[in-house]
């Protein structure tokens, strides 16, 4: 008899459904597991559904590098978010090259921040279903938000601010294009944003398949007659 439950206990374990557990990594200038957002994919390899949370009134580091080896999955994605506190302001994420970018890291959710000084872009994306939502991306020398032409694919920009970017004639606050041989049918969406301020190019500049562009404020862009 106390084999028999035995046996029913084990076979009843191992029907039971598995669990994904997902992790919440802090960052922020104290009393937090890292003090850079960057130390954060450069020491793990995240998995899908894991979040992490970073303290405003502080300013990080950019050349940040969400690697292919941080990528959440369809419909459980990466989460990249300010934790949000009474009186704070949003994290910064200052400088560098490309100050974050998304290389082969799919399914990404960047939220809350203020992007700015990346000498070549403020956000550059060589990813596919990568969401931007609630950022401020401001003062950036060249590009805004720039999309590679090779592995990159869907792309949402959403609630969002874009000023004071772009440079000459062929760099612009939004440069948007995508991979249709890596990600056939990827959509460009964007949509309650205000982009405004240009510093040279187009507001936005679109190559890319399929584009669903709604309810946004563009104005003064830098080619745009005043007076």
């Amino acid at each position: 008899m106390h084999r028999f439950r035995k046996v029913a206990i084990a076979i009843s374990v191992a029907l039971l459904p598995s669990v994904a557990w997902s992790a919440t990594y802090t960052v922020g200038p104290s009393a937090r597991q890292y003090t850079q957002l960057s130390t954060v994919f450069a020491n793990n390899n995240l998995a899908p559904g894991d979040i992490i949370e970073v303290d405003g009134n502080a300013t990080y580091s950019g050349n940040i590098v969400v690697n292919t080896d941080d990528a959440g999955a369809a419909g459980n994605p990466i989460i990249i978010r300010w934790k949000r506190g009474a009186g704070q302001t949003r994290p910064i994420l200052q400088g560098g090259t490309n100050t974050i970018k998304f290389q082969q890291s799919n399914h990404v959710v960047l939220e809350g921040f203020e992007v700015t000084g990346g000498s070549n872009t403020c956000v550059f994306s060589e990813a596919n279903d990568v969401t931007v939502r609630d950022v401020l991306i401001r003062d950036c020398p060249s590009h805004g938000i720039l999309a590679a032409d090779q592995l990159s694919g869907s792309f949402t920009l959403e609630y969002s601010e874009i000023r004071n970017a772009g440079s000459s004639t062929n760099r612009h606050p939004i440069y948007m294009q995508s991979d249709e041989v890596a990600f056939p049918g990827s959509v460009f969406r964007m949509r309650f944003n205000y982009i405004h301020s240009g510093k040279g190019g187009n507001l936005v500049k679109g190559r890319h398949g399929p584009s669903e562009i709604h309810y946004n404020w563009l104005e003064a862009a830098s080619d745009q007659p005043t007076g």
